[in-house]
């Protein structure tokens, strides 16, 4: 098995593609590099099929082999010139363009690599590993019909195939559909409990299921099977923000981007991390370089963990609001709410921030579209409430206060923040002591 990204790939071995050799002269130098290759001695198994084809230059095994071999030693260049010629010499053989799609695949010639691959198809319907590496393909170019469609015509053909189970997996998890993505991740450690990525898939499915338990333990796993691979740091380091761990948290995403400096959301998830821990200058790094690489790689990412944009905005607006800078603060949320119009806590913080920095009548609007957003939030509630008592004072109108109060009201209905609520009390306390609501 090959592991490009966190997707996984097969190409036929030698073994697989030798056929027994003629009484042709060049026989011995084939027979030859056939017992290098199966002791891996790579270099000097390309020798021997190099004096065949010097011996004879139209014999396709020679460049057959000398592909696969190629193929093997990941010199995808060479690899691809002996195929072709050995496609040229007869276009009937169906491994060669299996292997050459491969090689293809490697290089990230797509197109070209699908365009083999079919032809592989073509002559032989049941080429298993052609339809697993479409699935592949298919899943790199978010075609994920086509690669479930693929996957599941590989795994008809070989149930024990894990590559393609796990590949089908990860195109039903981009689909939203988890159910399915997590019985296909689970077959493919039921099968071999090796692949990486298949934990790592799997602990985002336990995520967002709110199973932290389940999410740590397969994290872990993904770890443990591969302790270079980004992605389960970051994710772990997630799970312990969600488990209010902000030292782990900050341990895993510091690895995580040592290890991928260009993932965006690694530097989110920190950004968060330290604006919790009220350090906001590096938070504000982290974030205007999640915002710089989010906006440059499009959609290049999947999923329901995919780029979060609004969300950088968002946190960064709380970063410059820590500092006190109020007209940056306000101008971030504003971006995050105009790339998400329907996410109401946006808006709350959006309304806090316009009614801190001086408009509240602004905040009650925004506040009040939050609140049809989602009435259920109680900071909603209490923001607007602290603005209608600003308008009373700047209005000179005491009816303000009943607002206000009704607000607060409401966020004791709705909160299970004791804090928030004993805040909300005082609030109703102070405007009864100055007569202000019964």
């Amino acid at each position: 098995m090959k592991k490009m990204g966190n997707l996984v790939a097969v190409f036929i071995s030698i073994t697989v593609l030798f056929t027994a050799c003629s009484s042709d002269p060049t026989a011995d130098y084939l027979r030859q590099g056939d017992t290098y290759y199966d002791q891996g001695q790579f270099v000097e198994a390309i020798a021997e099929y190099s004096k065949a084809i010097e011996r004879n230059p139209n014999i396709v095994t020679a460049y057959t082999h000398r592909g696969a071999v190629y193929n093997a030693r990941a010199e995808w260049d060479l690899a691809i010139a002996d195929l072709t010629k050995a496609i040229e010499l007869d276009p009937s053989r169906v491994d060669n363009y299996q292997n050459r799609g491969f090689a293809y695949l490697a290089k990230e010639q797509y197109d070209l690599a699908i365009a083999d691959l079919n032809k592989t198809i073509q002559l032989d319907p049941r080429a298993t590993l052609a339809y697993s590496n479409l699935s592949w393909l298919y899943v790199h170019k978010k075609d994920w019909d086509k690669a479930i469609d693929a996957a599941s015509k590989a795994v008809a053909l070989d149930p024990k195939l894990y590559d393609a189970y796990y590949n089908r997996g990860v195109a039903y998890y981009a689909k939203g559909d988890m159910k399915s993505a997590a019985a296909d991740l689970d077959t493919t450690l039921s099968i071999n409990n090796n692949v990486a990525p298949a934990y790592n898939y799997r602990g985002q499915i336990y995520l967002l299921s709110g199973d932290l338990t389940g999410a740590l333990s397969s994290f872990n796993n993904a770890i443990e099977k591969d302790p270079d691979m980004a992605e389960a740091y970051k994710f772990r380091g997630l799970l312990y923000i969600d488990r209010k761990e902000p030292t782990r948290a900050l341990a895993d995403l510091n690895k995580s981007i040592e290890l991928d400096d260009s993932d965006a959301m690694a530097y989110y998830y920190r950004g968060n991390v330290n604006n919790a821990n009220v350090n906001f200058d590096a938070a504000l790094t982290d974030l205007n370089r999640a915002i710089a690489l989010a906006a440059s790689s499009g959609s290049g990412s999947f999923g329901p963990f995919k780029h979060d944009l609004d969300g950088m905005y968002l946190e960064r607006a709380i970063s410059y609001r820590g500092k006190q800078q109020l007209t940056l603060a306000v101008a971030d949320a504003r971006k995050a709410v105009q790339l998400n119009p329907t996410y109401a806590p946006a808006q709350v913080t959006l309304g806090e921030f316009l009614t801190v920095n001086g408009d509240a009548e602004e905040g009650i609007k925004v506040l009040t579209q939050a609140i049809k957003l989602d009435p259920t939030i109680a900071e909603a509630y209490i923001n607007r409430a602290v603005a209608y008592e600003i308008l009373t004072a700047i209005k000179k109108d005491n009816s303000w206060y009943y607002l206000s109060a009704e607000d607060l009201r409401q966020a004791i209905r709705l909160s299970t923040d004791q804090q928030l609520i004993d805040a909300a009390k005082e609030g109703i306390r102070k405007m009864q002591s100055k007569g202000y609501i019964p």
